[in-house]
């Protein structure tokens, strides 16, 4: 019982309050270094119809929710080999600055996303340090 009274003072957070969340997560993000699993996660639901992405929440929130523990290929991400370089165009886009090191990732849907998130966020810091 104590237990959904919580949930509902949490849904009835007063409006300057909420304003005022959101005020701070737009700042947070702005201050935050880009990690680039936003922009992959964009990239892969921009490809496949079975993937979407909530960035109306803060943190972004994706379906299915357990996204990076899967792979491309995964049935619920639903990208084959041939849809990979689809889905690094995409994220050539969102991404220019490392377009380069993008175009490197192996057009292999076996492929754990977490470890492209992990070589996306690396390149992003390496790119950072250079400029």
């Amino acid at each position: 019982m104590a237990t959904s009274k919580r949930r509902n003072h949490a849904v009835s957070e007063p409006a300057h309050i909420a304003t005022l969340n959101k005020l701070i997560a737009a700042k947070q993000v702005s201050v935050t270094p880009k990690d680039g699993r936003l922009e992959l996660a964009l990239a892969i639901a921009s490809t496949t119809n079975l993937v979407t992405v909530d960035t109306t929440a803060v943190p972004f929130s994706t379906t299915p929710d357990d996204l990076f523990d899967r792979t491309f290929d995964d049935k619920l991400v639903g990208i084959s080999d041939d849809q990979m370089p689809v889905v690094k165009a995409n994220l050539s886009v969102l991404l220019p600055e490392i377009a380069d090191d993008i175009s490197q990732i192996p057009d292999n849907a076996a492929t754990p996303i977490e470890k492209v998130a992990e070589f996306i966020r690396l390149s992003l810091l390496a790119h950072s340090k250079s400029n």
